[in-house]
């Protein structure tokens, strides 16, 4: 039976030590929460839909936004790679539940053609933009969107480049979460992360450690800027 310690532990949020070095931090994992046991576990666990639309996030990390979303209380949420648009249409609906005022969801994506005519929310705006060539990023908006934010990277393409380019517009307490690609823990992946260290990120280990160590699809990577 797990102790009530234990799990006063796990809920709080004040926690000592809660916020870790990239620099600090090891790469074990308690488990990858995308190395499931075998291939009919995995594939419904990244097959989810959301109102129909595909949303590919495991339960875990899904779990660990909604409770990010609640104790942030973001204003914005940026989500770069929109697929169908499941995942901003969640994002979207969960800010509308969760968040005291009013907040926008903007997802951005080269392949808009994708996303589903359902994918429809009066808080969530899709753009175009290729992120090969960060100039067409939107500076005017992105220079004018409510704090606190959460920027989710899925996107995959020139992951710190892009944060580099996105950084400078984040305010103490954004979050900024690198998701699938800190799996690989590869030196690209080890470099990248100290370099965001020295911008003055930390890890919250609180997102990162929930289920375990670094069980989430962003290992070391739900990062907040101090």
């Amino acid at each position: 039976m797990i102790g009530q310690i234990a799990i006063s532990s796990a809920v709080n949020a004040e926690c000592s030590g809660r916020f870790a070095k990239p620099s600090a931090r090891g790469w074990n994992s308690s488990f990858h929460a995308k190395l499931f046991p075998n291939q009919d576990t995995k594939i419904g666990a990244l097959a989810q839909s959301y109102k129909g639309l595909l949303n590919v996030k495991t339960p875990f990390d899904l779990y660990l936004y909604t409770r990010l979303i609640w104790e942030l209380q973001p204003r914005t949420i940026l989500e770069l790679g929109s697929l169908q648009g499941g995942s901003g249409l969640w994002f979207a609906d969960q800010m509308s539940v969760l968040c005291e005022n009013k907040g926008e969801v903007h997802s951005f994506d080269i392949h808009t053609e994708c996303i589903h005519v359902d994918a429809n929310h009066p808080m969530l705006t899709f753009h175009k933009i290729d992120l090969l060539d960060l100039a067409t990023f939107d500076e005017h908006l992105l220079e004018n969107l409510p704090h606190p934010w959460i920027a989710v990277d899925d996107a995959h393409v020139q992951i710190f480049s892009t944060f580099d380019y996105l950084e400078k517009f984040l305010v103490s307490g954004d979050y900024y979460v690198i998701e699938d690609d800190p799996m690989r823990a590869d030196s690209e992946i080890i470099d990248g992360l100290q370099l965001i260290e020295k911008s003055g990120f930390l890890i919250d280990t609180y997102y990162t450690d929930a289920f375990g160590t670094n069980f989430t699809c962003a290992p070391n990577a739900w990062l907040r800027k101090s």
